[in-house]
């Protein structure tokens, strides 16, 4: 184990977040009050680059700043600029962002938008105290198609200032935010034993002090053999599985197997679902949108997903357009059960493809996940045989304490409401930190 401790750095295409670890046994925490994030949801920087043009100077935002940019001829937006990187065929990703108007920047723009976002981040992360000389990891997609998305991810942080890693200076999603949903952000290690005649052993890792006994584990007491996890996370560029299996035999022990993780990004992500929306929604309705900041798109295209409308001011005068309403909202809806429908099929392809063992409990993670015709769908495709641990649910903690762990008092119960709602968003930045990828 070579890594005492890191700055985890989970880049989603909609927003990133970033979890920090200060020593061996620390708990992995996420950074929270972050200036560039919008209040209600402190630790979630938007992953928005914005370059302004004014009075003949030029000047980059990143965060809540570049999303509260309208796009104009003075501003040039940089959204979902992750796919570029990722994409052996950056500039083709154009036309998959593109909300009515085509967008003719190069995958080389791009490119410089996500160091100047890389090193932004890092200033803003040293004006709060955060120590940016430790190390920094992120998290990235794991893509079949993917052959250079690692490397134009190292170079880009090396030449934002960052030092990376010794060890996996990039994690994939998938196990990253199982480990992070798994441990709820825990570490523990120890020092075996010595044995007369044998090399003093390392530090290692003590996995049986970081899972959780309940929760999601809560018949893992009871198991012989194998214990298998399948999480499923709906970002904005990928849908990322991430199927875990422990061996159950050594869990009295502080002599852990590692588990075996199998894992897939699929380029299937909420970025799509907004793409079809915006094609069925009406004309008025489309030039309304066109002229709206990210930040406001974010905003009221959640109520579009729970089925709600919302007005916008009409340009031409007049009453407001109502964006969502009649035949808008029965196409929305048509759209987000498609999207479900491709997520659940994605889902089990890949069980079919990758799964060898018994899925005995499954979660759903990201934004995605909180759309809830999305999140429904996915509950529905839940095998019977196999333990749905929801997140989101307000009786998990409960859950919780009806496996055996004793009565939680309020305070605890609100806390633990708080954390599962982060890990949702969250779980990814935070099992980056763990000392399992040390």
């Amino acid at each position: 184990m070579r890594v005492k401790n890191v700055v985890c750095v989970d880049l989603g295409s909609g927003y990133t977040k970033v979890a920090l670890r200060k020593d061996w046994d620390h708990e992995s925490c996420l950074v929270r009050d972050v200036p560039l994030a919008p209040r209600e949801a402190s630790f979630c920087i938007p992953s928005v680059v914005a370059r302004v043009e004014d009075g003949g100077e030029t000047r980059w935002v990143i965060g809540t700043a570049a999303a509260e940019q309208k796009p104009g001829k003075e501003v040039k937006i940089f959204r979902y600029w992750k796919a570029r990187i990722f994409s052996d065929a950056p500039d083709a990703q154009n036309a998959k962002d593109a909300m009515g108007t085509a967008d003719e920047s190069s995958g080389a723009e791009y490119r410089q938008a996500g160091v100047v976002f890389f090193r932004e981040l890092r200033v803003t992360l040293e004006r709060m105290g955060i120590p940016v000389t430790l190390p920094i990891r992120v998290c990235i997609p794991k893509l079949d198609s993917d052959t250079h998305g690692q490397c134009r991810i190292r170079e880009m942080i090396t030449e934002a200032g960052w030092q990376q890693t010794p060890v996996r200076a990039t994690v994939f999603e998938p196990e990253s935010n199982a480990c992070g949903i798994l441990t709820r952000g825990r570490n523990a290690t120890w020092f075996p034993p010595v044995i007369n005649f044998m090399p003093s052993p390392g530090r290692s890792l003590s996995l049986g002090r970081m899972i959780e006994k309940g929760g999601l584990f809560r018949a893992f007491a009871q198991l012989k053999g194998s214990y298998g996890v399948l999480v499923v996370d709906i970002g904005a560029f990928t849908t990322d599985f991430g199927y875990v299996e422990f061996d159950t035999s050594f869990h009295t022990n502080d002599d852990w197997k590692r588990p075996r993780i199998v894992q897939q990004s699929r380029e299937l992500g909420v970025r799509e679902l907004d793409h079809a929306i915006f094609e069925r929604l009406r004309p008025e309705s489309r030039e309304a949108v066109r002229r709206m900041s990210s930040k406001d798109w974010e905003t009221f295209k959640v109520r579009l997903y729970a089925g709600g409308a919302f007005a916008r001011r009409n340009p031409r005068g007049g009453p407001p357009i109502i964006i969502g309403e009649g035949d808008e909202a029965r196409a929305i809806s048509e759209a987000i059960r498609e999207f479900a429908g491709r997520v659940v099929e994605a889902k089990e392809e890949f069980c079919r493809e990758y799964v060898r063992g018994t899925i005995h409990a499954e979660t759903l993670t990201g934004g995605g996940a909180m759309i809830p015709a999305v999140r429904a769908a996915v509950r529905r495709a839940c095998p019977e045989d196999s333990y749905l641990y929801d997140l989101q649910d307000p009786a998990e903690p409960a859950q919780f304490t009806a496996n055996g762990n004793g009565v939680l008092p309020p305070t605890l119960i609100e806390r633990r409401l708080v954390q599962n709602l982060e890990l949702v968003r969250g779980g990814s930045a935070i099992g980056g930190c763990s000392v399992l990828f040390s």
